[in-house]
């Protein structure tokens, strides 16, 4: 294949052949669209899935331990914020349910 062969079939723009250089451009296009695809849809780390179903379970912990200690009386897991345990809670939470919209599998 000479110089001038290669530098065309590389740039379907200078193909001459209509049918070829539509070709030539489809396969690139397809080609393209692949590459972009592939980098787009990876999964996420093990790491992200354990950050994202500890903060979950991390909040909702911190709900149920403030309840009981409530009805028993003991001031935990914050005494002096009272109620605003429960928000803490709700909050870390919250956190590891955002995270699921960045979860692929």
């Amino acid at each position: 294949m000479s110089e001038s062969s290669k530098r065309a079939s590389s740039n379907p723009k200078k193909i001459g052949n209509p049918a070829a250089r539509s070709a030539a451009l489809k396969q690139q296009e397809a080609s393209r669209r692949e590459r972009r695809e592939a980098n787009e849809f990876q999964p996420v780390s093990p790491v992200y899935k354990a950050i994202m179903f500890g903060l979950m379970i991390v909040g909702l912990l911190w709900i149920v331990t403030f309840y009981v200690a409530h009805m028993v009386g003991v001031g935990l897991p914050i005494p002096n914020i009272g109620n605003w345990n429960i928000l803490i809670g709700f909050g870390i939470a919250m956190a590891g349910f955002i995270m699921m919209f960045g979860w692929r599998e």
